[in-house]
């Protein structure tokens, strides 16, 4: 079994929350422009977005609880999304294979495109000058 490099587990992880990131931000300037002001609107909405994504992914990389009955929030399963798949496929991914149990968590990842996430709304305030 072939095992992967930290390069490319980096890789991984870096295309992983750039694709996440990028689909959240497109997402909102769509909801953000269509129903509401422009700008002004996207960094509302991309704050409320982060945050939730942030509160998501702070629990989901808690360790895992001493006592059993209690519910674990996650987003990693057993195998990859189809996605995933596709994103391995990308040029900086395409001749690497990455085993899917060495890949960094997605509860990682989540946590991760969270922070950027509301990078992009602090930078669109702090960077160019939309507010109230």
């Amino acid at each position: 079994m072939q095992t992967a490099t930290n390069a490319d587990r980096i890789s991984e992880f870096a295309v992983w929350v750039g694709a996440a990131s990028a689909a959240v931000v497109g997402g909102c300037a769509v909801v953000a422009f269509a129903f509401g002001d422009g700008l002004i609107t996207l960094k509302y909405v991309l704050f409320v977005v982060g945050f939730v994504l942030f509160g998501l992914g702070s629990l989901a990389i808690q360790p895992k609880s001493k006592r059993r009955d209690r519910e674990r929030i996650t987003l990693d399963t057993d195998e990859a999304w189809d996605v995933e798949s596709r994103l391995m496929r990308l040029p900086p991914l395409r001749e690497r294979t990455i085993p899917f149990e060495e890949r960094v968590s997605r509860n990682v990842k989540a946590f991760v495109t969270s922070l950027v996430v509301l990078g992009v709304s602090l930078s669109l305030e702090l960077v160019a000058g939309v507010g109230v």
